[in-house]
C-alpha cells in the first residue's frame, strides 16, 4: 500500500517526467494493457470508439494514465466518441449503402470486360515493328539507306515481255495526262517491232499459227479438207457466176419498176433452208435444271457467230455470243455494182445502191441495239398459232420444223416487234433485194480474200476440224500446266469478290457456285472421229460458196435420237476463239486454250502479268455472271466516247473496267508486298504501273485487230477513263489533283 501510495502522490507531484521509470503505467503500441486501468480504458477503446477516430497517435507514441482520474478521463473519451462519429458517417454510409454497392460492382465488371477487350490489341501494338524513318528500309535485321532492290527475271521470255512492253511506250508522254499515247505508241518506221505488237492478242497468234499449219505442205492427210477448203477461198471473187446462181435461186434481183412482194416472209424462209438467216436463227438447246429437256431457241441473226454452228448446240462445243458490229460489210458496195442489173442508168445505180446501204445500216443500227439488252426479255410458247398471233413478222410455219411439238423460246421478244416496224419503212422491193445482199454476204469472207482473212474463214466454216489441227502442236502436259494457272486465278478472283462489301443475296450465291471450264474438249484430240464426220462433205479446191454451202446443209441436221446425260451442261471452247465467255445453262466460265497460251501468262514470268492479261479477262465474265444492275450505272459512269467502240456497248466497257478493279486488288491480296515480285531487265517500271500498261496494251491490240481507229482522240478518252477506274492509278504513276487520269476516278462498279 505504501508503495502503491508513494507512486500516486508522485504522480500528483511530478507528472508525466516522475512515471516514465514505472513500465506498468505506460500504454504504447507494443504494450497496450499497461496496468488495470489501463486494461479497463483498453476495453472501453476497443468495444465503443468508431473505427475512423483517431484516438491513437503515430507509433510509439505515449499516453500517461491515472487511476485516481478516472471519471474525468472517461468524460474526455465520450467526447472523442461523439466527433469519431461526426468524422465517419461517410464511410458508414458507404459500407451500408445497397446502391453504392451496386455502383461498386458494375464499375468492376466493366473495368475487367476492358482489359479483356484491350489486352490483345495492346499486344499486338506492343508487338509491332516500329516504322522505319521515310528514308530508311529494311535489310535483313538493320536499317538500310535505300530500298532494297527486288530480284530481276532472268529468264528468256522475261527480256521478250520486256522488249515488248517497251516497244510500245512512249517516253516523252506523260501518263497521268497521255496515258494512250504513254502506253500504246507504235513505232511505224521500225517494222521488227510490229512481230511482238501483237504477243497479248491471243486471237492474233492463233490465227498466225494457223496460217502457217494451212501453208504447211506436209499438213496430215487428216486435215486436208481444211487446206483444200482454204484454196477455195483463195480463189473466189465477188464476179462469180455461182453468186447470180444463188440469187436466182432465192427469187432473183427485183429491178426498178417492178412490183415487191407483199412479205418478205417466204424469202427469209428459202434463205434458212440454204445457208445462214440475216433475220432470225432457229436452233435447239437445253432447258435449266437437273433434268434438263429439249427447247426450240428463235435468237436473233445467226450470221454474226465466229463460227458456222450446229443446230444441236450442247453436242459440240460452244462459240462465244454473238457480237454485232456496227456498220456495213466491207464486200457490199463492191457486191451491188455486180449484181445491179446493166440496163439501169447512171442515176438510177446510185439511187439503188444507196437505198439498199441505207436499209442494211438501220437494219444493223436496230439488231445491235437490240442484242445490247440481252435475253431478259425472253417468252415461253407452247404452239405456233401463237407464235403467229404474237409475232406475225415472219411465217412461222415455213421456218418451224412440222414435227416440233416442244415448248419454243424466244429469247428477245422486243427484237421481232421491232423488226416488224422496221420492215414497213421501206418498199418491200428494196427489203427483197437487201436481203439477197444480206444472204450471199454470210457465206462469203468478211473481206476481200487474202491469206489472213481465208484462214479466218476456214476456221469458222470448220471449226471442230480447225480445233483439233490447233491443239494438235501442243503436248497434254503443257496443256494440263496452263489449265491449274488459270484455275488458280479464278479462285483468287473468287475470293476477293467475296469480300466485296457490296456483294450480297443472290449475287453471293451465284459467285459461290460458280464453275471455271477451261479444260480442252476430248473430242479434239480424237482426230479419227473428227475425220469420219466430215468424210461426206465434199468440198472442192474452185469452189468456195458451195462448200460453204454443203458444209450448212450438214449442220441442220438433226439426229434421230438425241443424248442428252449427265454432262450434257459441261460447256466446251473452241481453242481457235480466243474469247473467254460465261455460258448461262452450265453456270462456268469457258476459257479456250488459246486464251491462256498467250506469252504473257507463262510460268517463268511475275504474277503481276498473269492477272493484267488472263486475270482482267476471267474478272469481266465472273463480273457479268453475276449480276445485270448496271445499266444505270453504266449511263451515269462511262463517257460519251465510248460509242469509238463498234463491237462495245456501255456495259461491256463499265465491266471491262471493273475487270480491272477485281484483277488489280485480287493481284494484290495474293503476292502480298509487290515488292516481292520480280523486275522485268531493262524497264524502270513497277509492277503495278506494268499492270496497267499491260492491261492497257492489250484493250489497244484488241482494238486494231477489230478493226477500231485507236488514234481517235475518243479511243485516248476511253482508254484514260478504263485505267482510272482500275485499281488506283492515280497513285500508282503519282499523278498531281486535277490530272486527267487524277479527275476521271468516277465508277467503282463493287
Amino acid at each position: 500500500m505504501t508503495a502503491e501510495f508513494n507512486s500516486r502522490n508522485t504522480f500528483r507531484k511530478s507528472g508525466v517526467s516522475s512515471l516514465s521509470t514505472n513500465p506498468r503505467n505506460v500504454i504504447t503500441s507494443a504494450n497496450p494493457s499497461g496496468g488495470s486501468s489501463a486494461s479497463l480504458l483498453q476495453k472501453q477503446l476497443s468495444f465503443k470508439t468508431p473505427i475512423c477516430s483517431n484516438q491513437f497517435g503515430k507509433a510509439d507514441e505515449v499516453e500517461i494514465i491515472d487511476n485516481s482520474n478516472l471519471d474525468n478521463l472517461a468524460g474526455q473519451y465520450n467526447k472523442n466518441n461523439i466527433i469519431g462519429w461526426i468524422c465517419c458517417a461517410p464511410c458508414i454510409w458507404l459500407r451500408t449503402s445497397a446502391a453504392v454497392h451496386k455502383v461498386a460492382i458494375t464499375s468492376a465488371t466493366l473495368l475487367v470486360t476492358t482489359l479483356l477487350v484491350a489486352s490483345p490489341i495492346l499486344f499486338l501494338i506492343s508487338t509491332a515493328p516500329s516504322p522505319l524513318p521515310r528514308d530508311c528500309y529494311m535489310d535483313g535485321d538493320g536499317c538500310s539507306p535505300t530500298v532494297a532492290s527486288t530480284s530481276e527475271c532472268t529468264e528468256d521470255i522475261c527480256e521478250t515481255v520486256s522488249s515488248n512492253i517497251q516497244a510500245r511506250l512512249n517516253w516523252n508522254k506523260d501518263p497521268c495526262s497521255e496515258f494512250k499515247k504513254f502506253s500504246c505508241w507504235r513505232r511505224k518506221f521500225n517494222k521488227n517491232v510490229t512481230n511482238i505488237i501483237e504477243m497479248g492478242n491471243s486471237q492474233k497468234s492463233v490465227d498466225i499459227q494457223m496460217l502457217m499449219l494451212l501453208n504447211n505442205s506436209s499438213i496430215s492427210e487428216n486435215f486436208k479438207k481444211l487446206k483444200i477448203l482454204y484454196e477455195s477461198c483463195l480463189k473466189l471473187t465477188t464476179n462469180s457466176s455461182d453468186i447470180h446462181r444463188i440469187f436466182n435461186q432465192l427469187g432473183g434481183y427485183l429491178t426498178v419498176g417492178v412490183i415487191g412482194p407483199s412479205s418478205i416472209a417466204p424469202l427469209v424462209a428459202k434463205i434458212y433452208e440454204l445457208g445462214p438467216s440475216p433475220l432470225v436463227d432457229i436452233y435447239y438447246d437445253l432447258s435449266y435444271g437437273r433434268r434438263p429437256h429439249v427447247l426450240l431457241i428463235i435468237s436473233g441473226p445467226s450470221t454474226s457467230s465466229v463460227i458456222l454452228e450446229n443446230k444441236i448446240r450442247w453436242m459440240s462445243p460452244k462459240a462465244p455470243p454473238n457480237r454485232l458490229r456496227q456498220g456495213i460489210p466491207n464486200l457490199l458496195p463492191d457486191l451491188i455494182d455486180r449484181v445491179l442489173p446493166s440496163h439501169l442508168s447512171y442515176d438510177q445505180r446510185v439511187s439503188e445502191k444507196e437505198t439498199i446501204i441505207e436499209f442494211i445500216k438501220d437494219l444493223n443500227k436496230l439488231q445491235v441495239e437490240q442484242s445490247r439488252r440481252g435475253f431478259w426479255d425472253s417468252s415461253v410458247l407452247y404452239n405456233i398459232s401463237s407464235l403467229h398471233s404474237m409475232y406475225p413478222v415472219l411465217n412461222w410455219t415455213l421456218l418451224i420444223p412440222k414435227n416440233w411439238s416442244g415448248p419454243i423460246v424466244v429469247r428477245n421478244a422486243d427484237y421481232l416487234k421491232a423488226l416488224q416496224s422496221f420492215l414497213t419503212k421501206y418498199p418491200s422491193r428494196i427489203a427483197h433485194n437487201a436481203m439477197l445482199l444480206l444472204s450471199v454476204l454470210e457465206i462469203l469472207p468478211k473481206d476481200f480474200p487474202t491469206p489472213e482473212v481465208c484462214t479466218r474463214s476456214t476456221m469458222w466454216a470448220l471449226p471442230e476440224l480447225a480445233s483439233a489441227l490447233y491443239i494438235s502442236q501442243y503436248s497434254s502436259i503443257d496443256s494440263k500446266d496452263i489449265i491449274k494457272r488459270a484455275d488458280i486465278i479464278f479462285k483468287s478472283l473468287k475470293a476477293h469478290l467475296k469480300r466485296a462489301p457490296s456483294l450480297k443475296g443472290a449475287a453471293l450465291v451465284k459467285l459461290s457456285a460458280l464453275k471455271i471450264q477451261s479444260k480442252t474438249w476430248e473430242g479434239f484430240t480424237n482426230v479419227t472421229q473428227l475425220t469420219k464426220s466430215v468424210e461426206r462433205l465434199q468440198i472442192t479446191p474452185d469452189n468456195w460458196l458451195e462448200n460453204i454451202l454443203e458444209i450448212y446443209k450438214t449442220n441442220k441436221i438433226v439426229p434421230n435420237k438425241i443424248n442428252m446425260d449427265f454432262s450434257s451442261h459441261d460447256a466446251w471452247a473452241y481453242p481457235i476463239v480466243s474469247t473467254i465467255f460465261y455460258d448461262t445453262l452450265s453456270h462456268s466460265i469457258v476459257v479456250p486454250l488459246s486464251v491462256i497460251l498467250i506469252p504473257y501468262f507463262n510460268a517463268r514470268l511475275p504474277p503481276y502479268l498473269h492477272y493484267a492479261s488472263v486475270g482482267v479477262s476471267i474478272a469481266k465474265e465472273i463480273l457479268r455472271s453475276i449480276t445485270k444492275s448496271f445499266d444505270d450505272k453504266a449511263m451515269r459512269c462511262v463517257p460519251h466516247s465510248v460509242n469509238i467502240f463498234s463491237n462495245f456497248s456501255r456495259m461491256d466497257i463499265l465491266i471491262h473496267s471493273g475487270g480491272m478493279q477485281i484483277s488489280y486488288h485480287s493481284m494484290l491480296s495474293l503476292t502480298g508486298p509487290i515488292k516481292g515480285m520480280a523486275r522485268l531487265p531493262g524497264l524502270n517500271l513497277t509492277p503495278t504501273q506494268i499492270f496497267f500498261l499491260v492491261s492497257a496494251q492489250e484493250l489497244c491490240s484488241e482494238s486494231n485487230y477489230l478493226g477500231i481507229d485507236t488514234n481517235a482522240t475518243e479511243f485516248d478518252h476511253i482508254l484514260g477513263w478504263l485505267i482510272a477506274q482500275g485499281g488506283s492509278a492515280t497513285e500508282v504513276f503519282k499523278c498531281p489533283s486535277g490530272s486527267m487520269i487524277n479527275i476521271q476516278k468516277t465508277c467503282n462498279v463493287l
